[in-house]
């Protein structure tokens, strides 16, 4: 009965994947106080503040397609991703679009695209973008970004494409804004001695690396140099069968595919299949680790640990998800943690034993797609049992799942709502 149970769990939360939005697409130009130069979007909606002009494109959930359409109901974490060399954020139109329509808001930079780009800089503006795209949440100024307040989750993802690849370790360099790192076919980042090398060596978040077996522009030695270098307890690279450089994107960039000729090589696959070859890893990473989803996680240690055909290469270390131990070890843990009435109308009870003193929970609630509707955090001082209320009166009638973590405990418990 007890795994009946867990299988009906991990199954209603698989469910997040089923759930699309549609696009909607704004363009922000943001400041940067502390810095000079940049780039600024014509037309775009203007942040107040001086300093450096960080122009940024943001793909998200929304109720329709289009520019400026309402944000979608729930709420939704944050991706920033960084362009190749010479190369603009719509070469990567297969990559937002897909990820805002499983419930991201996708911030994609338009810094640095010249033929002289600094490294540093860019590494700083994802850096920068993972914070202030965060706190469009409780934004008031300018009025047209209020359609996000209450909708965006604090959690942030760095990611990046080639350049923006190695600039995305640079961007992650002791960042506790951001909740882990992923990029494809990264490259050596050395402006004015700043190395993404050495960068990776100050990055603890989990971390997902992307290679490509046919790429000849950032080879296995540039991935192995970065894999080799990550502090992150939790990190991984997969190496996908018959990748260029330049698969990692649309294809569209005339400037990616004459680079990699003339270095040697030829896409060989369609950017159809090559897409689908790397959002098999890249999307379950992202929905475990900005979303709490632990059987996403699992779904990605299944995928890396397979024998694939279109897998010719892993690196694995550390592990992700809710599949640590055997199924019946796991279950216990849920005995910590109860929940009452259920069903329940107006307010949900949560009553659970506190291992230690002086530690925290993070409590989700999610619905039936998967979008947390609910989060709180709460801070103990003291050990023992505890009693934590929560207002459920505004949910709409269904199934919902209620998270609870902490350092030391978690747990993930279903309730009905009348």
């Amino acid at each position: 009965m007890k795994k009946i149970i867990f299988i009906l769990l991990i199954l209603c939360t698989r469910l997040v994947d089923a759930q699309t939005f549609a696009v909607g697409h704004i363009s922000v130009n943001c400041k940067d106080d502390a810095r000079s130069g940049g780039y600024s979007i014509a037309g775009a909606i203007q942040l107040p503040g001086a300093g450096r002009d960080i122009g940024v494109e943001i793909y998200y959930p929304a109720t329709s397609a289009g520019t400026s359409t309402p944000v979608a109901i729930g709420q939704f974490p944050v991706i920033v991703f960084g362009h190749g060399f010479v190369m603009t954020y719509d070469n990567y139109d297969n990559i937002y679009n897909d990820l805002a329509s499983r419930g991201y808001i996708v911030a994609l930079p338009r810094t640095e695209g010249g033929f002289s780009p600094n490294h540093l800089d860019f590494g700083a503006d994802l850096a920068f973008l993972a914070t202030k795209i965060q706190q469009f949440d409780t934004i008031t100024t300018p009025s047209s970004l209020l359609m996000f307040n209450g909708k965006v989750i604090p959690k942030a993802a760095i990611g990046g494409h080639s350049m923006g690849g190695g600039c995305s370790f640079i961007g992650a360099e002791n960042n506790t804004h951001i909740a882990c790192l992923f990029n494809m076919a990264a490259a050596t980042s050395n402006t004015s001695g700043v190395s993404s090398i050495d960068g990776a060596a100050l990055v603890s978040v989990p971390t997902l690396m992307l290679s490509g077996q046919r790429d000849c522009v950032a080879d296995t030695n540039v991935q192995n140099s970065h894999y080799a270098n990550l502090a992150a307890a939790n990190k991984f690279q997969v190496i996908l069968k018959d990748l260029t450089h330049c698969d990692f994107g649309n294809g569209s960039s005339a400037t990616c595919t004459f680079g990699q000729t003339t270095s040697g090589c030829a896409n060989t696959i369609s950017n159809t299949i090559a897409t689908a070859r790397y959002l098999n890893f890249l999307v379950p990473f992202l929905n475990s680790e900005l979303k709490n989803d632990c059987a996403e996680g699992d779904r990605f240690m299944d995928s890396i640990n397979a024998n694939s055909s279109t897998l010719v290469g892993k690196k694995i270390e550390g592990a992700i998800g809710c599949r640590h131990v055997d199924i019946e070890p796991l279950l216990p843990q849920q005995a910590w943690l109860s929940v009452y009435p259920n069903p329940a109308t107006h307010f949900l009870m949560l009553s659970f034993v506190s291992q230690t003193a002086d530690t925290s929970y993070d409590a989700f609630v999610s619905d039936a797609t998967g979008r947390v509707v609910f989060q709180k955090k709460l801070v103990l001082n003291t050990a023992g049992q505890q009693l934590m209320k929560i207002d459920i009166s505004t949910l709409a009638k269904g199934t919902y799942l209620l998270t609870m973590n902490s350092a030391q405990q978690h747990a993930t418990l279903p309730f009905q709502k009348e």
